[in-house]
């Protein structure tokens, strides 16, 4: 029997909304504030503060603990200096540190590799001062630049890359950084002379973080509703608002088994015309994807679908505006991997599309429409995706998504949906509480017909109580077609609850204790999957973490699914229980290490996965990363073993010329796939990429070629 509540969350909407609307955020009046002034000459980004250079520049040196002390006195002094000019933002950051050289922690010039290894500074910007999406820009003491949006108010998209120059400095006093960001980059309202404005620095070998504002352990740096404000921002342009960027790429695909040769030369253009400083318009032809980084590679052992994140950048820019309902990956109803790949990965051409992304006043807009090409006997396709949002009470928004068309048949599918997302980030104080409600209602040809998901998330991240709940209920029928959804025809109860301390002593700086419950039952109730997880995670005070928890497992299965070729898992109830143990050093040292071990039970049978990565970084120049894991399976009707291999290398030569390398190997398809990329940013938005696909068949004594696709792609970007 469940130990919640067999609660339908489209009843509780109206209940859910009656509660919400008389409560309301409290004013940030502690907020620190600081304002610019205009540069006369603009200062010389090389990563170096020259005296003189940033005078009249504002200045602050106000910076707050966030860890381990939360609002303490930082151990390293911290100030910072913003100015800016009618096209550019300037911000440097002095990183002072006692111990000089041998303090810092410089190991990644690598291009969005935020993995805690480096001391780092990041800045963020509201520029609409409306707390709900942002930027965040930051460098690591070694020179990588990382950059992404933020959505919801708080949640990353570092997919995310955009035009800007960031240069750093080392010396014996500590090391410094100084960034330009053109406001081509970003969207913004002219009229608004205030923006919403934060400073963060990590200092690795302590595992200290302090803040400019919003110094609260339970927030992470992005928590726009935390933001100080950056004021007196007059006479800002964007030029003409338009970007042009042509590209052209050519690939030779080979297949050495038939001994085909073949070209293609593919030639395309994006135009992003600003039709308002917060509203862009945007065009691509032909557009082509050589460049996008490889997947991960998976296998799965279950019966639903894998998830896998986007990666390529048309669909990674303003994606902040296209989410939903607080959904993260499942039951999504607008899913940008649905463009442009077949749902078995292969890719489909995309022959064009047009996209209006920004904001009109309390209003945020999200409209993309693509045109694919035909493939595998489907016929070409038109794409529609529409999304727009309206900002409510203090810090919440509710708004609307549809969706149009059909990629995976030749069939018609459609979507509607509508969702509220009540945000307030000042309860007792600085507690935040997330409530999100949606529903969504679609109507396609391969589910034969209509179909409703209904959701409700319950979001309290604080301390020492972290509580989480999510409520579905997701018909048979729901199919959304341009989205993703790995399951129909339940509902799911699915509450976490943490209970965060910080001792500080015998070595241990953080000791969380939680418990997580996964029910899944039909939509009459019939209990078919419930996961209980407890377990407790210790984090050392230099990083290192060790979690320990359990699984207590029970599946109905009302029908039989073959794991692998020729074993068949049984329809029946299983019921089975799993221990875990997960170690990961801190990324703070030169090597690193991920170890994972779990022991149990598996449909009838047993189970033992084993886990280990580890990375080298013998200089900021050179990364190594290994990996392999080993799920060995054994069953009723058959034993067998699972076995993913990876290794990597990267160097970087400059943070804007950089080599890798990553082979892939599995041994349920026994192929062997080596991914070499080359990335050269000639300036920025002026780019070229190499890149070699090569796919090896492991199944005989030595490594057979297979496919290969090779191809050169250079971009280059027009502003006016």
């Amino acid at each position: 029997m469940s130990l919640l509540p067999r609660l339908c969350p489209a009843r509780l909407l109206p209940g859910v909304f009656a509660a919400l609307i008389p409560l309301a955020a409290t004013a940030k009046d502690d907020a620190p504030r600081i304002e610019a002034r205009a540069a006369a000459t603009p200062p010389k980004i090389d990563g170096v503060i020259s005296p003189g250079e940033w005078d009249g520049a504002a200045h602050s040196d106000a910076f707050r603990q966030v860890f381990p002390r939360e609002n303490s006195e930082p151990t390293e002094r911290t100030e910072f200096w913003v100015t800016y000019d009618a096209d550019n933002i300037y911000v440097a950051v002095r990183n002072h540190d006692s111990a000089g050289l041998a303090g810092l922690r410089a190991y990644s010039m690598q291009r969005d590799q935020d993995n805690g290894s480096d001391d780092l500074v990041r800045i963020v910007f509201d520029t609409f001062h409306r707390e709900n999406d942002g930027y965040y820009f930051a460098l690591t003491a070694a020179g990588g630049k990382h950059d992404g949006l933020i959505q919801n108010k708080t949640e990353p998209n570092d997919q995310w890359d955009a035009l800007w120059i960031g240069k750093v400095s080392r010396d014996a006093g500590g090391w410094s950084a100084e960034f330009a960001i053109p406001l081509k980059t970003l969207s913004f309202d002219p009229a608004n002379d205030t923006w919403g404005f934060n400073v963060a620095r990590a200092v690795r070998r302590k595992q200290e973080a302090v803040r400019w504002s919003g110094f609260f352990r339970n927030k992470n740096t992005l928590s726009l509703p935390d933001l100080g404000e950056l004021r007196g921002l007059h006479g800002l342009k964007q030029g003409r608002g338009i970007d042009l960027k042509p590209f052209a790429s050519l690939t030779r695909h080979s297949a050495p088994e038939t001994d085909e040769h073949r070209y293609d030369f593919k030639p395309g253009l994006d135009l992003v015309w600003h039709v308002t400083p917060s509203l862009a318009a945007t065009l691509t032809l032909n557009t082509d994807f050589a460049d996008a980084e490889v997947d991960e590679r998976k296998v799965n052992l279950g019966r639903f679908s894998l998830f896998f994140p986007e990666k390529r950048g048309f669909f990674t820019q303003d994606a902040s505006l296209f989410a939903f309902g607080g959904l993260q990956q499942d039951n999504l109803p607008f899913f940008s991997r649905r463009i442009g790949l077949a749902e078995d990965g292969t890719k489909v051409d995309v022959l064009g599309g047009a996209k209006l992304t920004g904001r009109a006043g309390p209003w945020t807009i999200g409209v993309l429409d693509t045109q694919i090409d035909r493939h595998a006997g489907i016929n070409g396709k038109n794409l529609l995706v529409g999304r727009i949002a309206r900002q409510v009470l203090d810090e919440s928004s509710a708004g609307l998504i549809f969706t149009h068309g059909e990629p995976r048949l030749n069939g018609s599918a459609s979507l509607v949906g509508a969702d509220f997302n009540y945000v307030n980030s000042h309860i007792a104080g600085t507690k935040v509480l997330n409530i999100h409600a949606a529903v969504q209602a679609t109507d396609t040809d391969q589910a034969g017909g209509r179909g409703t998901a209904t959701t409700v998330i319950v979001d309290y991240p604080n301390e020492p109580i972290n509580f989480n709940l999510l409520l579905s209920r997701i018909d048979a029928k729901f199919d959304p077609a341009l989205g993703f959804s790995s399951r129909t025809g339940i509902r799911e109860h699915h509450p976490v609850l943490v209970y965060r301390r910080f001792p500080d002593w015998h070595g241990l700086r953080r000791i969380d204790a939680f418990a997580e419950n996964v029910l899944i039952t039909q939509l009459d109730g019939r209990r078919l999957d419930n996961i209980f997880y407890p377990g407790v995670e210790l984090e050392s005070i230099r990083g290192d973490t060790l979690t320990i928890f359990a699984e207590d497992h029970l599946e109905r299965l009302d029908n039989p699914f073959a794991i692998r070729s020729g074993i068949v898992i049984p329809a029946r109830d299983y019921h089975w229980s799993v221990a875990h143990v997960q170690f990961r050093s801190t990324p703070s040292r030169p090597v690193t290490a991920y170890l994972e071990w779990r022991e149990g039970g598996f449909f009838g049978g047993n189970r033992s996965d084993y886990e280990a990565e580890l990375g080298w970084r013998p200089s900021h120049h050179l990364e190594l990363a290994t990996s392999y894991k080993l799920y060995d399976i054994r069953l009723p009707q058959g034993d067998f073993a699972v076995r993913l291999a990876s290794l990597k290398a990267v160097y970087t030569v400059t943070p804007d010329l950089q080599f890798s390398v990553l082979g892939q190997y599995d041994n349920f398809s026994n192929r062997l796939g080596v991914n070499f990329r080359v990335k050269w940013i000639v300036e920025p938005g002026n780019e070229v990429f190499f890149v070699v696909n090569q796919g090896y068949d492991t199944t005989g004594d030595h490594l057979i070629p297979t496919q290969n696709d090779t191809s050169l792609k250079a971009a280059w970007t027009f502003r006016f």
